[in-house]
């Protein structure tokens, strides 16, 4: 797997766009008596912002490159940031206004952190349930008899793609899959490529209960179904 971006960067990233949160609560109230402020809460727009698609960014990479999955993504770093501002702009003794603001701050930093916690529960569920097949599931040579770009122009950019991979269980039935794929068309799944298969064999026609593992260092299955 590819390495993601080091701890060290996540970190300033995080440090940048708390500071440029702290710094926008700050100005914003201030900017209608003295628009001097707006020299502070413009370059804090900016951070923030520029911080925002640098953290997409690596969580993109982790989707289509399949890089190493940063700690701090998209949903992370606005919880952050609004969870800052919002507890600046909600002292007590700030103006109605200012409080309502940095209520809705909170608020967008709950709904984060709720959409945080349930992204991780999923990925832990799916982790557990794909560690469980496979200690009960019996192994197959699948084998790729589609790639899935067929439908695509012949464009370099990478393309999300539905594989066809056929494999044969223990009872000698042949069997055909149609995982999701990130094909990079420089180095695609090409027809007759050998894929890991991981099925039940009480239950081998049960989609829900086969894993497909391939990764070629540039294009991947990315799940079964």
């Amino acid at each position: 797997m590819r390495a993601g971006p080091s701890g060290v960067k996540q970190t300033i990233f995080l440090a940048f766009g708390v500071s440029a949160g702290v710094l926008l609560a700050v100005s914003v109230p201030r900017v209608g008596r003295d628009p001097l402020w707006l020299l502070a809460l413009l370059p804090a727009v900016w951070i923030v912002m520029i911080g925002m698609i640098v953290v997409s960014a690596w969580r993109m990479k982790t989707a289509v490159l399949g890089s190493r999955r940063s700690a701090l993504g998209p949903v992370e770093y606005l919880a952050a940031v609004s969870a800052v501002a919002g507890s600046v702009l909600s002292i007590p003794g700030s103006a109605q206004t200012v409080r309502l603001a940095g209520g809705a701050s909170l608020i967008l930093a709950l709904l984060m952190l709720t959409l945080m916690v349930v992204g991780y529960l999923i990925r832990w569920r799916r982790r557990i349930a794909a560690s469980g097949l496979r200690a009960r599931a019996v192994r197959a040579r699948g084998v790729v008899i589609s790639t899935g770009l067929e439908g695509f122009p012949a464009t370099p950019n990478p393309k999300v793609v539905r594989l066809s991979v056929a494999f044969t269980d223990r009872a000698g039935t042949r069997r055909w899959l149609t995982p999701t794929a990130l094909q990079v068309p420089a180095h695609p799944i090409a027809v007759d490529d050998e894929v890991a298969v991981w099925f039940d064999p009480e239950h081998p026609g049960d989609i829900a209960r086969i894993v497909v593992e391939f990764d070629n260092g540039s294009s991947r299955i990315v799940r079964t179904g």
